[in-house]
């Protein structure tokens, strides 16, 4: 199947499978997020109380079992665009790096001029590795904590971690939030989660590479039939 529309103004970037992923481990972790911080703040668990605190530490470990729920749905249901991401993701080249290096100064500006980026933009590839290595650390650390059988020492070291490990990330997800919604220049890849299909024009001006890259497999697709 086409991944352009017959129109040319769509095209598809992000399979079912992995927008339902994402859909699981962005609700999930704004959620963990906001218990986390319940008992790593104590004017937070003060404010809330104490058997209210209570509730949110288990409900906060039923979580982590939710967010190891969507690397399970995006292995089950997209391994082929799991393995690609990966391939992608852990793919640098220099006009990746030219991207993170330019995108700081327009963070709350439109699109800037970057070198050609491919599926996945040097700032969208630097957010996954940190996502992907979060991830394993706050499951380690998390279970580390939630087990409660390692030496005090142990669960100290895990407990300063996780907690400082969730910050890290909570605060990228937020700065990643603001990119979807809310950037003129790149808003319109919010579609891409939604429906899985971006605007062509955003695509070409984003990821002009791989465009070249769809046109060129679906071009020798049509030719061998």
């Amino acid at each position: 199947m086409s991944k352009i529309s017959a129109d040319g103004k769509t095209i598809v970037r992000f399979s079912g499978g992995s927008r339902l992923a994402h859909g699981i481990q962005a609700i999930t972790f704004v959620l963990l997020f906001i218990t986390g911080c319940a008992f790593a703040f104590r004017s937070f668990g003060s404010l809330i109380g104490h058997d209210m605190l209570k509730g949110f530490v288990k409900f906060h470990r039923v979580l982590g079992f939710v967010y190891l729920l969507s690397a399970v749905v995006l292995i089950l249901f997209s391994g082929k665009n799991m393995m690609r991401w990966l391939k992608d993701t852990f793919s640098f080249n220099k006009n990746d790096i030219a991207f993170i290096m330019s995108f700081p100064k327009d963070f709350f500006k439109g699109h800037s001029d970057y070198p050609p980026q491919g599926r996945y933009n040097g700032g969208e590839k630097l957010n996954s590795i940190i996502q992907i290595f979060g991830f394993f650390i706050m499951l380690i650390t998390g279970g580390i904590m939630a087990k409660g059988t390692a030496s005090p020492a142990t669960i100290g070291w895990a407990t300063v971690i996780h907690s400082f490990c969730g910050l890290v990330l909570g605060g990228i997800i937020m700065a990643h939030a603001y990119l979807g919604l809310l950037h003129p220049g790149s808003k319109a890849s919010l579609s891409g989660m939604i429906s899985g299909k971006v605007p062509m024009e955003f695509a070409k001006s984003h990821h002009p590479l791989w465009v070249e890259e769809v046109e060129k497999e679906e071009r020798e697709a049509k030719e061998g039939k």
